[in-house]
């Protein structure tokens, strides 16, 4: 890759004018994603409670995930492209309410004694709601990089990554608890998050003082990709990105209904797992995960990552086979911290090694591009883990993503090299760090 050309100094209007943020608008724009979070991870782990006999039905729970995907698919680029003509801040409001809207239907769902095929609709109906309103999270980024500058960016986003941490560690705790009230309990409790979060976005979010166009533009224009996809390594990276994506919503969809069909959980008991895994994901990536970038660099924990994740599948299928005997609980509490581990090595790591592979000028197109990558996994894996979750004593999904995260490894070392502008390894160096 050849190196690129200075940049023209565009921003020079933004780093005078915004060298601050306006008064309080990150700490504001904190709390509205972790309160909109809390609701999200509330309902996560206890989607398949919400289809009539999850375990002969896996893959109605599967598609739960897949159609709330899609949906954000083709939600998010349009609520990204509005917001840069009307505001962050009206958008942003709308998809909280929206979200609240979906939640209150999933409640009603459930409260009442409706026909199961009305029930079902329903609870399909609240989550494409869902997920067409779901821009939240990118308009929110597109928000801390209108009121950032680039010396404080990071610092912006870093809020918005703790504001993650709060509430897929805290969200399903407090769904498993409410669960076990009334499976329409989480959801209604889930709008008032969203619908709180939607009134402080309304009240007391300063709206930026500029709008620069967001990553949901390059969707509007394909062509921009071009330049892209002839950058080898940079595709390859996405790719990889792309499948280990798929590999994580595998497990990610069909957790619950594994839990409940090994040692019969529940809500409760599903809720504390997935706060157990929160928690890890949020310590890891909240501090850890740069010392551990600082010493090691990007590739060896990116390489790393989908090794444990293949590590923590495999402890998944020995549960499937050895069901809830001596030892199982134990197992299981080992497999989710790897899995969680090796998640949150590599998803980061990736995404650095992306930036760093691309050009600055296509920063946009690039990231713009993955994320919609990461969009249509979450489509597809889904639906994969549904067809295969009842064969291999409902190991089916655990496999497929054990195969594909083992077979990421191989490739991910196979394309190891230096990133543009790194320095060389020193010499003293050379033996034990081959590039």
């Amino acid at each position: 890759m050849s190196e690129s050309q200075p940049l023209p100094n565009q921003n020079s209007a933004e780093a005078s004018d915004l060298a601050e943020p306006p008064k309080g608008a990150l700490a504001i724009i904190f709390a509205i994603v972790a309160i909109d979070l809390m609701g999200f991870g509330i309902i996560i782990p206890l989607l398949p409670f919400y289809i009539k006999e999850p375990q002969q039905n896996p893959f109605k729970v599967t598609m739960l995930f897949s159609v709330f995907s899609i949906c954000q698919f083709i939600g998010s680029p349009i609520l990204g492209a509005w917001s840069d003509k009307v505001g962050r801040k009206p958008v942003l409001a709308l998809s909280q309410f929206g979200s609240a809207a979906g939640y209150v239907l999933l409640g009603l769902a459930t409260q009442f004694h409706f026909a199961d095929p009305i029930i079902l609709v329903m609870v399909y109906a609240s989550r494409i709601i869902d997920g067409f309103t779901g821009g939240n999270i990118s308009t929110a980024q597109a928000y801390i990089s209108d009121v950032t500058t680039p010396k404080n960016r990071a610092k912006g986003m870093g809020l918005l990554g703790a504001a993650f941490g709060i509430g897929f560690a805290l969200g399903p705790f407090l769904g498993g608890s409410l669960g076990r009230i009334h499976l329409s309990v989480p959801a209604y409790v889930a709008a008032l998050f969203s619908l709180a979060a939607g009134v402080l976005s309304m009240t007391n979010l300063p709206e930026s003082r500029v709008h620069k166009a967001t990553d949901a533009e390059h969707w509007l224009h394909p062509s921009h990709f071009a330049p892209v996809l002839k950058n080898g390594v940079l595709v390859n990276l996405l790719l990889i990105s792309f499948c280990l994506m798929s590999a994580f919503v595998m497990m990610e969809s069909t957790i619950s209904l594994f839990l409940n069909k090994i040692f019969g959980w529940q809500q409760l008991g599903v809720g504390l797992y997935f706060g157990y895994i929160g928690l890890i994901i949020a310590v890891i990536q909240g501090g850890l995960i740069g010392r551990l970038v600082k010493k090691h660099g990007d590739w060896p924990l990116a390489i790393a990552g989908p090794m444990l994740v293949f590590a923590g599948m495999v402890g998944y299928i020995w549960l499937g086979y050895r069901g809830a005997a001596a030892g199982a609980l134990p197992m299981l509490m080992v497999a989710g911290a790897i899995n969680s581990a090796g998640r949150s090595f590599q998803m980061p790591t990736l995404s650095s090694l992306i930036s760093k592979f691309s050009d600055p000028r296509q920063q946009g197109v690039v990231f713009g591009l993955s994320t919609g990558l990461s969009s249509l996994a979450r489509v597809a894996g889904p639906v994969v883990a549904g067809l295969v979750y009842p064969y291999m004593s409902n190991t089916g999904q655990f496999v497929a993503a054990a195969i594909i995260t083992l077979l990421m490894t191989l490739w991910l070392t196979a394309l190891r090299q230096p990133a543009p502008g790194d320095a060389p390894p020193a010499a003293s160096d050379a033996a034990g760090e081959q590039w």
